[in-house]
């Protein structure tokens, strides 16, 4: 059996607004080589758990999810989520994924219902911004951020390496979900976002415009992390200027298919 690497932990390629490139990171750029797509079907939905096994499963051993046998790595969480893919049309691989995770309208006051409310306990938040301080329906954990990993080595034999969009633009995969993610939950209007962060990873995003706030102490979780928090409002209207037509651009696709999505955020069907 192998060893759990409870310290080992993957840095997606991250960017800050100085490394944008003029044409990597315009939107036409990003429409010609990428598309995020929300899962909605039993494929789309397999195709996101299956590269998470990959990632968290398979490269780090991380044992997460209730299913390590199948493949796939999904929780009960997963059912009041809405996950996004984000696709590479040229290989046709899902070189990412990421979702927003919704409080369970089900729930009971003595239940978890963020994910890291399972691990993190309400004594170890160092301020009054606790998940349960907010209306259920305006918050929202961003977790199980995940990218491919010979996309993130741009070394795998099944990416096609002649391919300059996909080898050229690493920082622009991380960056777009993390875009992805914000569109989200503005359009989902789950304004009060939480996330499980290693504190570098939360600088390097910081970098990227994306300012979130500490507040709880620093835990052993798939590697040394603390529970942060960032209100979305004031997230996209600190953006980065050379960000924002590339977020304009996410956000109007995504608002587009969630307008028809059959998610929790907008329906009452509970997905796979």
């Amino acid at each position: 059996m192998k060893k759990i690497a409870i310290n080992k932990t993957i840095h997606p390629p991250t960017t800050t607004p100085e490394d944008i490139k003029q044409n990597t990171f315009t939107p036409d750029f990003f429409d010609r080589h990428f598309s995020l797509i929300i899962a909605q079907t039993t494929d789309e939905k397999i195709r996101a758990f299956s590269l998470r096994h990959a990632v968290f499963n398979e490269e780090l051993n991380y044992k997460l999810g209730d299913t390590p046998h199948q493949n796939i790595e999904k929780d009960i969480h997963d059912q009041h989520s809405i996950l996004c893919l984000l696709h590479h049309k040229e290989t046709g691989i899902d070189v990412g994924c990421v979702r927003v995770v919704l409080i369970n309208k089900q729930r009971f006051s003595s239940s978890p219902s963020l994910p890291l409310e399972e691990y993190y306990h309400k004594s170890l938040f160092t301020s009054h911004q606790h998940p349960r301080y907010f209306a259920s329906e305006s918050v929202c954990e961003v977790s199980r951020l995940a990218v491919h990993p010979g996309f993130r080595r741009k070394s795998a034999a099944d990416i096609n390496n002649h391919e300059s969009s996909i080898r050229e633009s690493p920082a622009l995969v991380s960056l777009s979900l993390f875009l992805a993610a914000t569109a989200i939950v503005g359009i989902a209007q789950r304004h009060h976002v939480f996330a499980m962060l290693e504190p570098r990873f939360n600088r390097l995003l910081g970098a990227s415009g994306l300012h979130f706030q500490q507040v709880g102490e620093l835990i052993q979780h798939c590697g040394e992390r603390a529970a942060f928090y960032i209100d979305q409002r004031v997230a996209e209207h600190h953006l980065p200027e050379k960000i924002v037509p590339l977020y304009q651009l996410i956000k109007s696709g995504l608002a587009t298919q969630l307008a028809y999505a059959n998610t929790p955020a907008f329906s009452d069907a509970t997905p796979l």
